[in-house]
């Protein structure tokens, strides 16, 4: 394998062969077409077709080339491998992101996603999935842990993202940035951008700034949780030289996803029944209309976990179906498969909130 933030051209013409040849091989016997490939990495097929014959055939960069196409086989191996694998479908919070991050990108804003802060309702899966249609030289995704709460973190993780080389001071990586991203339309992706909250007078927020402005507006979409809002709110009026209130005023848009999907106010649902449908299709066992009527209510619950849960229910219900000789994934079985995995207190309130919605419980109790 390449190491992560080798150099394109440090990359050995024996690893150029040896990746094309790997991936000639995968995609024979997967048949999958080069035109695919190139759609998932960003390339044109005529650029794919050339470096897959070996090294010196393609006359651009085949350490950049080679180094994409190793992710992607990485990636794609690891996917197969998983028969349990859920289809990505472009879900209704999906094709709002979509539409968000592309607005972004035209326009050269800075926007912020947020939804409830228990995770899955589908953000992070979506903005693979973007950054994978749009491909790496229109877009970068990297995600914010708590360790990277410092600007050294998040340069490195730009860096990394951006496949620069992560060396120097502060200020070298910071300038290989601007570099790279100066005039370019190019969407910076940045998962979990909640934890950088609480670094010392929040610099990682400012640092995010400084790149926007430096690079001439090279756009940027944050995607959080709902108390990185409340924490630049606040941050806006405290006693310091640099308040957070510059940095809110610039993002545009900011959009609370919970309420743009709002049931009680009239919105369209997170995902429709038919969404689910399609996110199990590729499994064994079919699910009945019934159970995924049932399924889309849970995906619904305020707190209970979104889509998130949903898999992890449907692919427990998969196993116990092989253990019970089942036929189909129903009602009765998600209902089992939810009471096995959780505590019981837990179990009964996801039930009950399904199937009495009116009953207003708190899910995180």
């Amino acid at each position: 394998m390449i190491a992560q933030g080798t150099d394109p051209k440090a990359v050995t013409k024996e690893q150029i062969d040896r990746i094309a040849a790997d991936v000639d091989a995968f995609c024979r016997a997967n048949k999958i077409s080069r035109k695919a490939i190139a759609k998932a990495v960003g390339y044109s097929a005529s650029v794919i077709s050339e470096f897959l014959k070996g090294s010196g055939n393609y006359g651009g960069n085949e350490g950049e080339v080679a180094i994409h196409l190793e992710e992607w086989l990485i990636e794609e191996e690891q996917r197969r491998d998983n028969a349990l694998e859920t289809r990505f479908v472009w879900t209704n919070v999906a094709q709002y992101i979509h539409g968000v991050a592309g607005y972004c990108l035209d326009m050269k804003k800075v926007g912020l996603i947020y939804g409830p802060q228990t995770s899955g309702i589908g953000k992070t899966t979506a903005l693979r999935a973007i950054a994978q249609e749009m491909g790496p030289r229109r877009s970068t995704l990297i995600t914010i842990d708590k360790a990277d709460a410092n600007p050294t973190g998040l340069l490195k993780k730009i860096l990394g993202g951006l496949r620069l080389q992560d060396s120097g001071s502060n200020a070298q990586r910071m300038q290989r940035v601007v570099d790279h991203l100066k005039g370019r339309s190019h969407l910076l992706m940045i998962d979990q951008v909640h934890n950088l909250r609480g670094a010392k007078e929040d610099r990682p927020f400012y640092y995010l700034m400084d790149i926007y402005e430096a690079t001439d507006h090279a756009a940027q979409l944050w995607c959080g949780t709902s108390d990185l809002v409340a924490y630049l709110t606040r941050q806006q009026t405290r006693t310091t030289d640099e308040p957070l209130a510059q940095i809110r005023r610039r993002i545009f848009p900011c959009t609370d996803l919970m309420e743009v999907f709002d049931q009680h106010g009239g919105g369209e649902p997170l995902y429709t029944v038919e969404q689910i449908r399609e996110m199990f299709a590729s499994f064994k066992l079919k699910i009945t209309p019934t159970a995924a009527r049932w399924l889309c209510q849970l995906g619904h619950l305020a707190d209970a976990g979104g889509v998130g849960t949903c898999v992890q229910v449907m692919e427990y219900a998969v196993y116990l179906a092989k253990i019970e000789k089942a036929a189909t994934i129903d009602v009765p079985l998600l209902k089992r498969a939810i009471q096995s995995s959780l505590t019981t207190d837990r179990a009964s309130k996801l039930i009950v909130a399904v199937e009495h919605p009116d009953e207003r419980i708190a899910m995180t109790a």
